[in-house]
């Protein structure tokens, strides 16, 4: 799953954007405001007695070399931070997508949580009938409103592997989302996303790698303002009392909840870009490679495990009684 995340999102994201700097400056700015509302009392703080101010009061006293060095400080903290946040991102997304580690307690919370997701694709599969007794007005407009569940459901059971893919179930909805692209490729087309999904963006034209580049910075850009909205929890200290630190924690567990559902819609979005592309655009790859493309549907998922097998330079994965792999330099 790492291998998939990273191959799948990182190679074409941004490392930093306009907005990955949004939710970063909220942070600090709420850091900022913490500490100024702490001192209403208008004192200075380097009249007082407070330890935490000595070392920021020392340097402001360098005139006028220290105010100039505090702000470069200011400016390189406010760097670093972003620059932590943009390196850490795709591991997050991995944890996030149900990389827990081998511990005792990680194995048996992701056993249960894999129960969890098992139930639940069993239960977007399942028909609703009809209550008995229904009929006329009553049974249209019972229909009418299944309808609208069922195109939720055959939204929500898309975002999982079938039963009957090689692809497990993971612990998390977003990892489900992910390897669902992945199952749905090698069952349309017969592509092995592991193996082919570089190439395929190397052979995209610029217009469309800029979309698909657009669409993965905005994911890592979503993980980045929920690591933010985390991080904001830890301001609490700076507050005097428990109810303003409770109140402080719970507006930022709410900003958390929010923060992990847009992640997850946009997840879904760039999966079901990533898929649209890949249907339109897979053509290209076959050329690229001088591989001759399939000459219709009956031939996509053969000639999709052909074109994997060469990717991978392993030809036992060829089908069986598959000739070599023909190519025609001249596409």
């Amino acid at each position: 799953m790492g291998g998939l995340v990273k191959g799948f999102l990182e190679p074409i994201a941004k490392r930093w954007s306009a907005a990955m700097g949004g939710p970063l400056l909220l942070f600090w700015l709420a850091g900022t405001l913490i500490v100024l509302w702490r001192r209403d009392d208008g004192a200075h703080p380097c009249r007082t007695t407070e330890s935490w101010t000595r070392v920021y009061c020392g340097i402001a006293a360098q005139q006028p070399v220290g105010p100039l060095v505090l702000s470069a400080a200011a400016l390189a903290l406010v760097v670093v931070s972003a620059w932590a946040a943009s390196a850490s991102a795709p591991f997050v997304l991995e944890v996030l997508a149900g990389r827990w580690g081998m511990s005792r307690p990680a194995l048996a919370y992701t056993r249960r949580r894999i129960a969890r997701h098992r139930a639940r694709r069993a239960a977007f599969a399942r028909r609703s009938e009809p209550p008995a007794g229904l009929s006329g007005d009553a049974l249209a407009a019972w229909q009418v409103q299944i309808g609208w569940h069922a195109a939720r459901s055959r939204a929500a059971s898309a975002r999982y592997p079938r039963p009957r893919d090689p692809e497990r179930l993971l612990p998390t909805a977003l990892g489900n989302a992910l390897i669902s692209v992945s199952a749905e490729t090698r069952r349309k087309y017969g592509l092995e996303l592991s193996v082919c999904w570089d190439p395929f963006v190397k052979a995209l034209e610029a217009p469309d790698r800029d979309d698909l580049t657009a669409a993965a910075t905005r994911v890592f850009a979503r993980v980045q303002a929920l690591m933010c909205s985390a991080a904001t929890t830890l301001w609490a200290v700076l507050l005097p009392g428990w109810w303003p630190r409770l109140f402080w924690i719970t507006v930022c567990v709410l900003l958390v909840g929010a923060a992990h559902r847009a992640l997850r819609a946009g997840v879904d979005a760039y999966c079901r870009h990533a898929g649209d592309i890949f249907a339109l655009h897979r053509v290209r790859l076959y050329r690229a490679l001088g591989i001759t493309p399939p000459a219709s549907s009956a031939q996509e998922v053969t000639s999709g495990e052909i074109l994997s097998a060469a990717l991978s330079l392993s030809l036992s994965t060829l089908p069986n009684g598959s000739t070599p792999i023909p190519y025609d330099w001249s596409l």
